[in-house]
């Protein structure tokens, strides 16, 4: 497998002349309110009125547009700065006052200070170190301050060429950071530190079009046997339970119920990744709102869940035992059309 690193990365002509964020505005059909499902200024706004200032820092910009139509309509106490590594900008956006543009590698660039709310609208896809931008970005979030960046785990690999989406969703789950399946965007409110167990190798900038239908760039990553944390504390007891009501997931002493009518459907099936040490069973629950649920087989009433759903669909209870990892997973239940 030939891996570019990021200074090859960045003359690569995937890189450098996508056009997946080059004209998008902040309204309308082609615009950051409707693929990233908020509206921007909306999220902003808030904080303006309380403390008379915020700040919007958008990460691969395109030309900008979107950040020049936010300083027009925002009042007056809105930073705004946009980097990208092509400086294709648009001339409309320069001198607007508030506006900042930047050219450069987001991989690199650095701010001097934190932002309300960050966004990267479909850049991550031409990104190398996709979860060290990730979590570079996530420490420059105000308390309070939302993160929301379109991400298709899809194209995160371990070196070797194995798939990593089910270990790259757990993990950032794990870690607090919200991941919607559907839509391939990852959010996270207030600043954390995201400490994955995972190496950037290099990137593939030859690996097609991904779900936009564009070229896209895979990132290839080495799995480290422990974190960077010499004493990593161990995860809260989780726990779950299917009944009459629906499912209901105990964590960390928060409960989060799911009604029937809200479950779309649920599966089983086995994640190995023998280089960094994981071999578990997962149940996975899909909503019909976009969202999952990713229970592992460490929760308590595990295979409860699992025999429940099987039961209430008529099917056979799945050999857990016996699962093979590689497998598509064992459907077990299905909200009816």
């Amino acid at each position: 497998m030939r891996l570019l690193d990021d200074e090859a990365l960045q003359r690569s002509s995937v890189v450098a002349n996508n056009a997946m964020n080059r004209e998008r505005g902040l309204d309308g059909v082609n615009s950051y309110a409707r693929d990233l499902g908020f509206h921007p200024l909306d999220r902003l706004r808030p904080q303006l009125v309380e403390h008379g200032s915020a700040a919007w820092l958008d990460l691969c910009c395109g030309q900008g547009r979107a950040l020049a139509q936010a300083a027009r309509q925002a009042p007056d106490g809105l930073a705004l700065v946009g980097v990208d590594l092509v400086d294709h900008f648009d001339p409309q956006a320069a001198g607007v006052d508030g506006l900042t543009l930047v050219t450069g590698s987001v991989s690199q660039w650095q701010p001097g200070r934190t932002f309300d709310l960050i966004t990267c609208v479909h850049g991550l896809h031409y990104v190398g170190d996709k979860l060290g931008v990730l979590a570079r970005a996530l420490t420059w979030l105000s308390p309070g301050g939302m993160f929301a960046a379109h991400l298709d785990v899809a194209s995160i690999r371990l070196a070797d060429g194995t798939p990593a989406t089910r270990l790259v969703r757990r993990l950032l789950r794990d870690a607090g950071v919200d991941y919607d399946a559907r839509r391939r965007i990852v959010t996270r409110t207030g600043p954390a530190v995201l400490d994955l167990p995972l190496e950037y190798a290099g990137a593939d900038d030859r690996a097609g079009p991904n779900y936009t239908g564009q070229p896209a760039v895979d990132s290839y990553y080495r799995p480290l046997r422990t974190g960077t944390r010499p004493d990593p504390v161990p995860p809260p007891r989780r726990a779950v339970a299917v009944d009459d009501r629906g499912v209901r997931v105990e964590h960390d002493g928060s409960v989060f119920d799911v009604a029937w009518h809200d479950v779309h459907r649920a599966s089983v099936s086995r994640l190995v990744v023998e280089v960094a040490g994981i071999d578990h069973l997962e149940l996975t629950v899909d909503l019909v709102y976009g969202h999952h649920l990713t229970i592992p087989d460490s929760d308590d009433g595990f295979a409860a869940a699992v025999a429940e759903f099987a039961r209430r669909s008529g099917r056979a209870e799945p050999d857990l035992a016996h699962l093979r990892a590689g497998l598509d997973d064992i459907e077990l239940w299905q909200q009816d059309a």
